[in-house]
Order: C-alpha cells, then structure tokens, then sequence
C-alpha cells in the first residue's frame, strides 16, 4: 500500500520520461584542437589569422560592454539601454567579420552611426567641456566604460587591415571609431550620475599628453 502511495502512475510516467530522454548534448567538440577554426562561409583558417583576431576583439568588447550594462542597471542609470542595443550591432559586426571572405558581405548601415552621433550630442550638452585628460575612474561604472573604451580602440585597429584588403566595409571601421567617443561621453556621464569627481591629468608645462 505504502509502496502504490509512493510510484503513482503519474510518478512512474515522470520516471519513464526521464530514463528515456537523450543523453545532453556536448558543450566541447574538438574541431579546433588543432589550432584551426571555421568562418560562416565555411573557411577553415588558423585561430590566429587577421580574421579571428578581429573576431576575438569584438567578442571581448562585446562582453566588457555587457559587464559595464550590469554596473549601470545595478546604479539604476538610464543609459543602460543604449549599451544593449550597441550590443545587438556588436553581434552583427562580429558576423560581417566571419563573412568577410564573402562577395554579398554584410554591411554595417550607416544609421547605426548616426545613432552614436546623436546620443554623443545628447550627453554632451549635459557635461562641462573634456580635460585634455581624464584619468580612467570615477566609480565602478564609469571605469568599466573606460575599459570597453579601450577594448574598442583595439577592435577598431584590428580590423584596419581586413577594411584596407576590402574584406570589410568601411563603415564597420566608421562605427567603431564613433563608440570609442560615445563610450568616453558616457564614462563622464556615468561619473555625473554618482557624484563622482573626474580625475584630472594635469601635465608639466613644457609636456604634451597624448589625446584621448
């Protein structure tokens, strides 16, 4: 009697179920154990190649953007949106890359850009004019912007050479170089919405500091 209250039928069903179920499905395959890896287009190259290191560049801005997105949801800043929606445009770039060998490449439209542009003049108007430099800081989310900042300064260099070969439309080179100033503008921003003060640079009179 114990034994019936135990296994009913709806619980012997569950069972059978889960017995029967496919053993899950492997998180590793070993196509690239031997330092080579596959395009979109089916290209199989070195994981070192031009095109992997773009790819790689773009995965990491990618991430430290999502991580900078989670610091701003968590201080409750309203930008936080704008960052998912570059993410979503990141993907889209890192998909142009792997399909850089195709003839019908991907193009990055150019009011994604423009887009950029007008929330650069949106949060400008809101902040005193730039220091000739500003020392990365200014709370956690600010500094996690400086970070994806300079990520995409290292996304942008390395797909210089696969935009002068003509494998990848300009206008991936253009935008990359436009969220390097919206990540600065908001970095700033970030620090205004915690009352932080920005770290000034002050150099010697006679010195010059390289530009931000």
């Amino acid at each position: 009697m114990v034994f019936r209250r135990l296994f009913r039928p709806q619980v012997s069903t569950l069972l059978r179920q889960y017995c029967d179920k496919k053993p899950p499905q492997e998180y590793f395959n070993r196509d690239g154990d031997r330092g080579t890896s596959k395009t979109l287009t089916s290209d199989t190259l070195p994981k070192d190649s031009k095109i992997f290191e773009a790819i790689g560049a773009a995965e990491e801005l990618l991430s430290h953007i999502g991580l900078a997105r989670e610091y701003a949801q968590e201080a409750e800043h309203e930008y936080s949106d704008k960052l998912k929606r570059i993410q979503t445009i990141i993907i889209d770039l890192s998909t142009a890359i792997s399909r850089s060998n195709d003839q019908a490449k991907k193009i990055i439209p150019k009011n994604y850009t423009k887009e950029l542009e007008d929330w650069i003049l949106e949060y400008s108007k809101q902040l005193p004019p730039p220091e000739q430099y500003i020392i990365p800081g200014g709370g956690i989310p600010s500094a996690s912007l400086h970070v994806a900042r300079a990520v995409c300064r290292r996304t942008e260099r390395v797909i210089v050479p696969l935009v002068n070969e003509g494998h990848l439309h300009n206008e991936a080179l253009i935008y990359l170089n436009r969220l390097s100033d919206f990540l600065f503008i908001v970095s700033r921003m970030a620090a205004k919405l915690d009352k932080r003060t920005e770290s000034i640079y002050i150099p010697k009179p006679d010195e010059k500091v390289q530009a931000q």
